[in-house]
């Protein structure tokens, strides 16, 4: 069990230099496409946290379909190592909190079509990782 937690706090790490990997490449390309109050709109943050429920549906599907061989071991480092320091509830609150006192129909398509888009993909990962 500890080589599953060590694998868990080194995927993390991996898994939060991702996110700002990401979150650095997205926020300057998007600045220099968005206009107007769209510009506000925290793309990184929803594009991070639609992807990771896409890779976490996928990797789902795929330990549930296979049990053995250390597959649940690697979807837990995965799933919450690697995912969980990816994607972030809190940053997506926080940038909800900020959009909520500069502009309501931004800060509603944030949490709308971040969650509508997460249980999409998600569910489209998980059938995805079943076929695998």
């Amino acid at each position: 069990m500890w080589v599953v937690g060590i694998g868990v706090f080194l995927a993390g790490g991996l898994g939060a230099l991702s996110r700002a990997g990401v979150d650095a490449l997205v926020k300057p390309w998007w600045s220099r496409r968005a206009t107007g109050s769209s510009k506000a709109f925290p793309a990184s943050t929803f594009l991070i946290n639609v992807s990771g429920a896409f890779v976490l549906g996928i990797v789902t599907g795929y330990a549930v379909k296979h049990t053995a061989g250390g597959v649940q071991d690697f979807a837990t480092v995965v799933g919450v190592g690697f995912l969980g320091a990816y994607t972030t509830f809190s940053t997506e609150e926080w940038h909800t909190l900020g959009l909520l006192r500069k502009n309501a129909a931004v800060e509603a398509f944030n949490v709308l079509g971040s969650l509508c888009a997460s249980l999409v993909l998600a569910a489209l990962g998980l059938w995805l990782g079943s076929l695998i």
